[in-house]
C-alpha cells in the first residue's frame, strides 16, 4: 500500500483519468490504483470546486468596475453561428448550435436524466 498521498497528486490522477475517456475501473487499472479511492478523489474534488465557485445570486462587489455591454462584441465573436442553447443538468452541459431536430435533442436530454416533454 502507498503511504498517503498529496491532494496534489490525485488532482492530476482525476483530471488525466478524465481526458482519457477510459472508465474509472480502467484507468484506475492502468495506473495501478484502487477504483473506489481514485473515484472518491473525483468526487471530493468536484464537491470542492463547486464550494468554491461564487453562487449564481450572490451579490457582486463591483468596486471599481462597472457593467460593459458586451452584446454585440459577442454577437460577432458568434458570427454565423446563431440560435446556441445550453442546457445544464447535474454536471453535465449540452450546448447546441444551429438548427437541430427536437427529436435528437429530446434524446440527448433523455439520456442525461431530462425531461423532453
Amino acid at each position: 500500500m502507498r503511504a498517503r498521498e498529496k491532494p496534489a497528486v490525485w488532482e492530476e490522477r482525476v483530471e488525466a483519468h478524465r481526458r482519457s475517456g477510459m472508465t474509472i475501473k480502467a484507468y484506475a487499472a492502468k495506473i495501478g490504483v484502487n477504483p473506489n479511492t481514485l473515484s472518491g478523489w473525483r468526487w471530493k474534488l468536484r464537491r470542492r470546486a463547486e464550494r468554491e465557485q461564487p453562487a449564481a445570486d450572490a451579490p457582486v462587489d463591483e468596486g471599481e468596475h462597472s457593467f460593459t455591454d458586451m452584446t454585440s462584441q459577442l454577437a460577432a465573436a458568434l458570427g454565423d453561428d446563431t440560435g446556441v442553447i445550453e442546457v445544464e443538468l447535474g454536471h453535465a452541459l449540452v450546448r447546441v448550435r444551429g438548427h437541430v431536430e427536437r427529436e435528437a435533442l429530446a434524446g440527448v436530454l433523455e439520456a442525461l436524466g431530462g425531461r423532453a416533454d
